[in-house]
């Protein structure tokens, strides 16, 4: 499974291959477990984790769900 995102939405760190999730159907990528964890937890509640990974789904022209799934 490849990410989105090179880079890590908190870190700017690259995005580490155990370290990955889903949300809007589409796979994310985090610096760390950790922050993946966090993510797929609490999506409601990270705006801007969500803010970045909606800018590249549109900048991208990629096909996600309406919705936040994790």
């Amino acid at each position: 499974m490849q990410s989105i995102n090179k880079y890590c939405p908190r870190s700017g760190q690259p995005v580490e291959s155990d370290s990955l999730t889903q949300y809007r159907g589409l796979t994310v990528g985090f610096c760390n477990t950790g922050c993946r964890d966090d993510f797929a937890e609490n999506v409601e509640e990270r705006p801007r984790d969500r803010q970045y990974f909606d800018t590249l789904i549109k900048e991208n022209d990629l096909e996600a769900t309406p919705e936040a799934a994790t």
